[in-house]
């Protein structure tokens, strides 16, 4: 009789366990799986490595498209557009020429959506922290009127 006191026991323990657990968004792997989710916003560069950066860009995601205003090696801002796609907690993107991103991110949003971090996957990774912000018109203006991409481009 006391065996199966201690079954019982371990028995509704058990089920007690299985039932408490939070579920995971890995399909059933066992290990829950970082998910990269509310990037859709305008962002502005505030930070490279912890230092604010002496060149500006201006990133809009929306939908699987972005539309990239930067002004890094001229004193013009340049327009990039293309493609990028999420799986996990990694970004990735592809220019309208078909031609990939540098390298892919590691990414994520802050609770209240006003900051995006991403951390290139290579091998001396690189930190870059967004803030939520307007693209002011001037920039869009002057960008989609230079029109260049002669110059590499920051993602």
């Amino acid at each position: 009789m006391k065996i199966f006191k201690v079954w019982s026991i371990a028995v509704v323990l058990l089920i007690a366990m299985v039932a408490c657990e939070k579920p995971n968004n890995n399909n059933g792997g066992g290990v829950d799986v970082p998910t990269l989710t509310n990037v859709d916003n305008e962002w502005k560069l505030v930070s490279v490595n912890g230092v604010e950066p002496e060149f500006t860009v201006y990133l809009y995601l929306e939908s699987g498209i972005f539309n990239m205003y930067q002004q890094i090696y001229t004193l013009d801002y340049l327009y990039y557009e293309g493609d990028y796609t999420i799986k996990g907690d990694t970004l990735s993107g592809v220019y309208v020429d078909g031609s990939a991103w540098k390298c892919d991110y590691q990414g994520s949003v802050s609770e209240d959506g006003n900051t995006l971090t991403l951390v290139s996957k290579e091998s001396n990774p690189i930190t870059c922290v967004y803030e939520a912000c307007e693209i002011p018109m001037e920039v869009i203006t002057e960008a989609l009127t230079t029109r260049s991409m002669e110059f590499v481009p920051f993602l």
